[in-house]
C-alpha cells in the first residue's frame, strides 16, 4: 500500500506572495528613507522669514528650506543672480551662483529653495527644485 505524501510547507503561490511583500516594503522604506536624500531637502527646517527679517546675522551659517514663488530678478553677472521671492508673505532676496545659471528661473514660478545663511544674513541658494 502507497502513503501519501505529506505536504512540506506552503504552496508556492503563497511564499511568492510574501515575498513580493517583503521587496515591496523594502523598497518603500528605502525611498523614505534614503532615496529623499538624494535631493537634499530632506530633513532640512523651513526658514521662519519673520525671525529671518528680524535678525538675518543671528542665522549666519545655518541651512534651511525655503518655498516661494519667483517675484524678480533684482541683479545678474556671471557669479550668478539675486531674485526676489516672495515666502510667507514676504519678499526675501536670494543669490543664485552660477552654477544654477541652466536652471531656467522665471517670475511667477514656485521653488523650493535649500538655502545657506551666508556673511552678513545673505541667503545662498545650494540647491533647488521646482515646486
Amino acid at each position: 500500500m502507497a502513503r501519501r505524501r505529506r505536504s512540506q510547507g506552503p504552496p508556492p503561490l503563497i511564499g511568492l506572495l510574501v515575498l513580493a511583500l517583503l521587496l515591496g516594503g523594502g523598497y518603500a522604506i528605502f525611498n523614505h528613507f534614503g532615496g529623499a536624500q538624494a535631493d537634499g531637502f530632506h530633513g532640512l527646517t523651513h526658514l521662519d522669514i519673520d525671525d529671518y527679517l528680524e535678525n538675518s546675522k543671528s542665522l549666519q551659517g545655518n541651512v534651511y528650506k525655503v518655498e516661494g514663488r519667483v517675484e524678480d530678478q533684482l541683479a545678474w553677472s556671471p557669479e550668478g543672480r539675486v531674485l526676489m521671492v516672495v515666502s510667507q508673505g514676504n519678499p526675501v532676496g536670494v543669490k543664485v551662483p552660477a552654477e544654477f545659471n541652466d536652471q531656467n528661473i522665471q517670475a511667477g514660478q514656485s521653488f523650493a529653495f535649500k538655502v545657506r545663511v551666508g556673511r552678513q544674513g545673505v541667503l545662498v541658494v545650494e540647491a533647488l527644485k521646482k515646486a
